[in-house]
């Protein structure tokens, strides 16, 4: 994985721009809910860049800059989703009316 990567919070499009090189190649798409959690809706890289481990490395950014933020997180996003079950250091992370789905 090349160390020219960047993550950009857009937060007025409500996504996470996973930049190479100055090019987008993946983004993390999410909505605020109120004042205390973060929905993360969906999560894609390119193609291109897939099996490189540039999504795990998107959707740690967007978790720990969550946490960072003392919000929450409501992981509808299948991907994301699965990415907390295999660190439950994230565990803590999701909102408590949906940890049942861990």
């Amino acid at each position: 994985m090349s160390d020219d990567v960047s993550i950009i919070d857009d937060a007025a499009a409500g996504r996470y721009r996973l930049m190479l090189g100055g090019e987008e190649i993946g983004v993390a798409e999410y909505d605020a809910i109120a004042d205390s959690s973060v929905l993360v809706k969906h999560v894609e890289v390119l193609p291109a860049h897939e099996g490189k481990g540039y999504g795990s490395r998107l959707v740690r950014h967007v978790l720990d800059d969550i946490r960072a933020r003392k919000l929450s997180v409501v992981p509808i996003c299948a991907y994301t989703l699965a990415f907390i079950r295999k660190h439950p250091e994230y565990t803590g992370l999701v909102r408590d009316d949906m940890r049942n789905s861990l």
